[in-house]
């Protein structure tokens, strides 16, 4: 089992932030030894906006929906 809760950690299939109040400017997704999986799931809630960086510089940018 060990060796699947390693798989499971390394690979991302859902990416969303879950506001814990207001006042928060930017948050940065945990990405420490992992990826995005291919076909991953983005959500941007209402009064939120995504960004996507690749080695310094601004890859794309999601406004509300799911993606």
């Amino acid at each position: 089992m060990a060796l699947m809760d390693f798989v499971k950690k390394q690979f991302i299939d859902i990416i969303e932030w879950m506001e814990a109040g207001d006042g928060t400017l930017a948050w940065r997704f945990p990405m420490a030894d992992r990826e995005i999986q291919n076909g991953a799931s983005l959500t941007v809630r209402e009064s939120q906006m995504a960004v996507f960086v690749n080695e310094g510089k601004v890859a794309d940018v999601f406004g509300p929906g799911m993606y």
